[in-house]
């Protein structure tokens, strides 16, 4: 039961047959009008009754006005646009960004009219509005500006000229709006979490469409403003590199994508080291600096929160000892610290029937019953002492790694020629790299798999920009809170952004190549790159990878040991240029 700083309770049950089956925000209620109209939609409660994937809508004009605070510098350059707004449903988001932007037109694109009509006809039917309803059901394809053109609804539009292939000019003059929300019920896991729904198919083809300037960048690149489940923002700005998926890697080629607002990490979700957080949040506080950017203080993350009200220095000491302290502690590691407590303030004992705090370290097996608290108390504590010797280990081995990786940039780089101790580490390179696949070798299979995710962290994050477009923000997002939708689950803002050009400009050919090697690449994120290359065709590794020089150049991410080199830490870069190499192969499987 969620309850407010004042420790109120805010939730009431209540047995009604409504569309969300929870309890109603009764105060929230009142705060919010719109969720009081919501709930007593009808039609929407028919509509929805006994489904799982209601679309969640904003209830808070204080988190419009938050989010378009942020987007403001930016969206200057779009007033009196052109607004196309799929799936508005109750408006409030619609109406701000109207009134902030005064578009020239602005369509309301709503499947479910007859459900919010109620919040769509009095835009539309004011005296001199520029508000349109679209009609659905004549609109082929709702993500094709074509459509929209041959209907008559953006006259403006079908006036500019088609840019040429390859041009860096962007259409400012239209902006997309997207609520593809759903309310997923299932956890943020690894398993639920990249499940394919409509918000990653949709997102997926509006930024594939910038290869072919199609869909809605036929006049030229397009923004697109997209709400969606925050569970789901994961497949496009992930925070690890094992959460990093083939949707991610086509926004870091074509787009730059921001979260704007997002709710803070579950217990369930993955997570990096707490030092390399660290660092992305004071890089980024930097950036905020600069740009002038600031969070109100409650809508803020734990770690920029901390790194605002507390010295730096005393952040960094708990990072370095405590790796939860920053996080926020697991689901299993506030268990135990209450069971810890509990015992030591004889709220239990250790056996059945004896005094509270009761331990006897001297009794003999059998003699009493332990109680299921100390037994839930012990299995904790070795899970924790595993935890700490497992870090201990890994931690140890990824040192190793991180000296040859260093040794080996400063080769590539022709650092330090006439240092004689640099020149002796040099020597023994090959023999160091032997003892540590042999370290490797030793390790059990759990253990060596949180190894791989640890050094692909550290690899990802050492260059000269993060592979991760998370690190590379201009800011943190703004915080939401569940009663702020109507259904109490956070939503994402993503802020999609065309790239001027991608940093390699392939041609028709080489772009399906490249579509055929994220799609089986990342099938299996966590191969080395010659086997996942090998996976595709007898001999591809060979062929390809003296082609591809940047994936045994540490200066530009990759590694001299290709085994060390997988799959899910491949910049754009290096995925490029093995689609110009595959290209180029003659013997490639057809």
């Amino acid at each position: 039961m969620r309850r407010d700083s004042g420790g109120e309770q805010k939730y009431e049950d209540h047995a009604c047959k409504s569309m969300r089956q929870v309890p109603t925000v009764l105060k929230q209620a009142v705060k919010y009008p719109l969720l009081q109209r919501l709930d007593k939609n009808k039609k929407l409660i028919k509509l929805y009754k006994g489904s799982s994937t209601e679309r969640i809508q904003i209830v808070s004009p204080e988190l419009c006005d938050d989010a378009l605070k942020r987007l403001e510098p930016t969206l200057k350059i779009h007033v009196g646009c052109d607004i196309i707004d799929i799936n508005p449903g109750a408006c409030l988001w619609s109406i701000k960004v109207h009134e902030l932007l005064k578009p020239r037109r602005h369509i309301l694109v709503e499947p479910l009219h007859n459900a919010y009509n109620q919040f769509l006809r009095p835009l539309v039917d004011t005296p001199g509005s520029r508000y349109t309803l679209a009609d659905t059901n004549s609109l082929w394809d709702r993500w094709n500006l074509g459509d929209y053109l041959e209907k008559g609804l953006l006259p403006e539009q079908a006036h500019l000229e088609e840019p040429e292939m390859g041009s860096a000019d962007g259409n400012t003059t239209l902006l997309i709006l997207a609520n593809m929300s759903q309310n997923r019920r299932a956890h943020a896991d690894r398993v639920t979490a990249h499940k394919i729904v409509d918000s990653h198919l949709k997102a997926l083809e509006f930024v594939r469409a910038l290869e072919t300037r199609s869909g809605f960048h036929s006049k030229g690149p397009v923004r697109m403003l997209m709400w969606m489940s925050d569970q789901d923002k994961i497949n496009f700005l992930p925070r690890t590199t094992s959460s990093r998926r083939r949707l991610s890697v086509y926004n870091e080629i074509f787009c730059d994508v921001e979260e704007i607002v997002g709710d803070v990490l579950g217990p369930h979700a993955t997570r990096r080291e707490a030092y390399i957080d660290l660092q992305s949040s004071l890089l980024t506080a930097e950036r905020m600096k600069k740009k002038d950017i600031v969070v109100p203080i409650h809508r803020m993350d734990e770690l920029p929160r901390k790194l605002r009200s507390e010295e730096i220095g005393a952040v960094i000491q708990s990072t370095r000892y405590n790796d939860s302290a920053i996080h926020g502690e697991r689901t299993w590691h506030k268990k135990l610290h209450d069971l810890r407590e509990g015992f030591a303030n004889g709220s239990y004992s250790q056996f059945v029937g004896g005094p509270p705090g009761f331990e006897e370290k001297k009794r003999k097996r059998g003699d009493m019953a332990i109680t299921p608290e100390f037994k839930k108390f012990q299995l904790l504590v070795r899970t924790e002492k595993d935890q700490r010797n497992k870090k201990a280990a890994v931690d140890q081995i990824l040192a190793e790694d991180a000296d040859i990786r260093a040794i080996q940039l400063a080769i590539v780089s022709n650092e330090h020629p006439n240092d004689i101790a640099h020149q002796i580490k040099v020597q023994g390179l090959d023999e160091r790299i032997d003892r540590y696949r042999k370290l490797l070798a030793q390790q059990p299979a759990v253990r060596l798999n949180s190894l791989h995710f640890f050094a692909d962290d550290r690899v990802a994050w050492s260059g000269d920009s993060s592979v991760l477009l998370w690190d590379r923000r201009n800011a943190e997002p703004i915080v939401p809170q569940a009663s702020e939708f109507h259904v109490p689950k956070p939503l994402a803002l993503l802020d999609f952004r065309p790239k001027a050009s991608s940093t390699n400009v392939l041609t028709t050919t080489q772009q399906k190549y490249l579509d055929d090697i994220l799609l089986s690449f990342f099938a299996t994120p966590g191969f080395p790159v010659a086997a996942a290359l090998d996976a595709m065709g007898p001999g591809a590794a060979e062929a390809i990878i003296p082609k591809a020089r940047s994936l045994q150049d540490p200066r530009r991410g990759g590694r001299m040991d290709l085994d060390q080199l997988r799959v899910r830490v491949l910049t754009p870069e290096m995925l490029q240029e093995i689609a110009v190499a595959w290209d180029g192969w003659l013997f490639k499987p057809t």
